[in-house]
């Protein structure tokens, strides 16, 4: 029997150290696919799983899209994805209500798609699990097995945690291809703006344009319309894929299919672009945007993109061509001026309007490498006043480093690649530096000569802090997730022994074996603790949920401390907010957290010259802001990063087992709230907290 139990929770452990494997293979995934990829390998690597779908919910369309099918540990892949109804069935039904199923008649719902699963075999048994990220269910993962009850209870809690993890990277991929969306639009739009800097006719211009938005917002076909200066009719001067057709013809507004959008200046959907258009023989029966095409206040023309009615619809797609319409039309408007003296002065203070609008700074550079224009964004982030950034060189704002020196700061661009776009570190007039992303495009004259460069930048600090965060939080979700389930598979065989050991420790036991056994349940009882404190970590407890008097916690908590901290030689100081603020929660935890911050500044104090501990309290936004300071020896920042993870302590070895302060991280996490730290060497750290203001409409 001992054999037995031991085999068997060395194979849970194995199993669970697998999935910590694999839970730290997908947090590190960027992309989608890659994500996909590393979510089926976690599951295989713990369930026997030949076929697999993950099933995202479409939120617009109100149906399940299929992302990754696998059919007999192969990926399938199609023309077009797997689409139905947001229905009844199992998936539907775990979708809605967010509890798992393991069952041994699977549906069959691929029967007759190109996800058909081999004819010559019958799937048994499968687990659908939900796929949830805060609260949201974002979607339902399925795996199959062509056993019989394939699956357990245990299989299922294993693909659970996986789910759970799989929707976090899911949505970090998605918010990574939304940067990378953004990054690549704001490129598309330098690109245009360089066209219209270029000496080029209208609709060579235009062709240029639909190659640029094709590489951002593909389509089955696009077109550009410019409107006649009597603004009666449009006449097409650039078009690709379905539009090709369209090119060179000419129509009246009023009987076209762009008369909506040009009338009310809003983008507008055409389910059928024939249905009202003058020449009908050369207009494609197809769906379409018209998006009207604005600048200076002037409509110049329309946008028209073809695609089907799901693309058409979604949002991203839709705001890409919204947020790169204006520069389309800023390009037009400055292509369509004439080339005397008065209209280009005209297009420069077009494009200096334009850029001064930008939210991010554009320097324009001379060929001497000195600034002749800087935009108000730029002036902005490196605290010039307007006169005096002009005539500065590029270098007094890019710091030199091994990798770039003073000379490289402007790297040569070959004459096939429009752009170059890198990373450096650039310095303001106060000597502060800031991380950029950078993107330098040439101007050239109607030689071809090069007569400036654009440089466009990007402040990448709160990007980093975003990715740092992220990865934070990834890493404690994952560490919470695994403890907590290694910590229940523990729990009952150590009350177990406490049990028995208590049960010998009542008979009649003398010397060395009672103290054996005094020592076994001693032991014990202290393994149970930790694993209380492991559970607590991971959120498994529920807190009450009260109006709770934050000064009247602090006041209690370091009432409680009040004589170690006069024998430790510390002065306390609490400002405390007068309005007696509250927050909903369980009041003992809250205190236990407090508890937790005083003893740690206690013993970070010990030996310090200067031994001052401050607590203050405020309302700060509709949140209850607690701060608790001291002047103790301090963090490096490398250890400040960590100070949440379970186990890590800075104490000696015995006075400490490293779960304070991640206990009190997920007491905070269970009221909505947050904890978060700064400390510098020999100066002192600060703890923040910040908690939900109570009020009575929360009730």
């Amino acid at each position: 029997m001992t054999t037995d139990l031991v085999a068997e929770l060395e194979r849970r452990a194995a199993r669970f150290a697998a999935v910590a494997t694999v839970q730290q293979a997908i947090s590190a995934t960027i992309s989608l696919n890659e994500a996909y990829r590393e979510i089926y390998k976690a599951v295989a690597s713990v369930v026997d799983a030949p076929c697999f779908a993950l099933m995202i919910a479409e939120p617009v369309s109100e149906k399940f899209n299929a992302h990754c099918i696998i059919v007999d540990s192969q990926e399938r892949e199609g023309e077009s994805v797997l689409d139905f109804p947001n229905g009844t069935e199992t998936i539907s039904k775990v979708f809605h209500t967010g509890v798992p199923i393991v069952s041994s008649k699977p549906e069959r719902w691929w029967m007759g798609t190109i996800f058909q699963v081999a004819s010559k075999r019958e799937v048994k048994s499968e687990i659908t699990a939900p796929l949830t990220y805060h609260d949201r269910t974002v979607g339902v993962m399925q795996v199959l097995s062509y056993k019989t009850n394939a699956y357990d209870g245990h299989d299922l809690d294993l693909i659970m945690l996986i789910a759970r993890q799989a929707a976090v990277a899911i949505e970090n991929a998605r918010l990574f291809d939304a940067q990378r969306s953004e990054q690549r639009q704001t490129e598309a739009a330098a690109l245009i703006a360089r066209v219209a800097l270029r000496k080029v006719t209208v609709a060579q211009a235009g062709h240029s344009i639909l190659a640029i938005l094709e590489d951002v917002v593909p389509s089955a076909g696009k077109a550009i319309g410019i409107v006649s200066l009597d603004g009666r009719a449009v006449t097409c001067v650039a078009a690709r894929g379905t539009c090709e057709q369209m090119e060179g013809i000419t129509g009246p507004i009023e009987t076209s299919s762009v008369r909506d959008a040009w009338t009310t200046e809003e983008p507008t959907f055409v389910a059928n672009l024939r249905e009202k258009a003058h020449n009908t023989e050369q207009v494609p029966e197809v769906a379409a945007i018209t998006v009207p095409l604005i600048a200076s206040n002037r409509r110049l023309g329309v946008l028209v993109v073809t695609s089907d009615t799901a693309q058409l619809q979604a949002g991203p797609s839709v705001d890409a061509l919204l947020r790169l319409a204006p520069a389309v039309a800023l390009a037009i408007d400055v292509l369509l001026l004439s080339e005397d003296e008065q209209r280009t002065h005209a297009r420069e203070r077009t494009l200096a309007a334009a850029l001064a609008t930008m939210d991010q700074p554009v320097l324009i550079l001379g060929v001497d490498s000195k600034v002749q224009y800087a935009n108000t964004a730029a002036i902005k982030e490196y605290r010039y006043e307007g006169s005096e950034i002009a005539g500065l060189s590029v270098d007094d704002f890019v710091v030199a480093s091994a990798q770039i020196s003073a000379r490289q700061t402007i790297p040569a661009i070959p004459p096939d690649q429009p752009l170059w776009i890198g990373e450096h570190i650039h310095r303001r007039r106060d000597g502060t530096e800031f991380p950029a992303a950078v993107t330098l495009s040439h101007i050239r004259d109607a030689s071809d000569n090069i007569v400036g460069l654009v440089i466009g930048i990007r402040n990448l600090t709160e990007e980093r802090k975003v990715a740092d965060h992220l990865g934070r939080t990834e890493k404690l979700a994952a560490i919470g997730e695994l403890v907590a389930g290694v910590a229940h598979e523990l729990n009952n065989p150590l009350t177990g022994i406490s049990t028995f050991a208590q049960l010998l420790l009542e008979d009649n036991l003398e010397g060395e074996q009672f103290e054996s056994v005094s020592l076994i349940k001693r032991e014990a009882d202290r393994a149970i603790g930790v694993i209380r404190d492991l559970l607590l970590f991971a959120r498994k407890t529920d807190a009450r949920d009260v109006p709770v008097d934050i000064n009247t916690i602090v006041k209690h908590t370091v009432r409680l401390r009040a004589l170690a901290s006069r024998s430790g030689g510390i002065e306390v100081h609490m400002r405390l907010d007068e309005s007696n603020p509250q927050a909903r929660g369980d009041e003992q935890k809250l205190q236990q957290v407090l508890l937790n911050l005083l003893v740690n500044a206690e013993s970070a104090m010990e030996g310090a010259k200067l031994r001052h501990l401050s607590l203050t309290t405020q309302r700060k936004q509709g949140m209850v802001q607690i701060v608790v300071s001291d002047t103790g020896h301090g963090m490096a920042q490398s250890v400040s990063q960590r100070v949440f993870e379970p186990f890590f302590t800075t104490k000696p070895p015995g006075e400490g087992t490293g779960l304070g302060l991640s206990v009190s991280y997920g007491i905070i996490q269970a009221h909505d709230g947050t904890i978060s730290v700064e400390s510098t060497p020999e100066v002192g750290t600060t703890f923040t907290i910040l908690l939900p203001l109570y009020s009575e409409a929360r009730k």
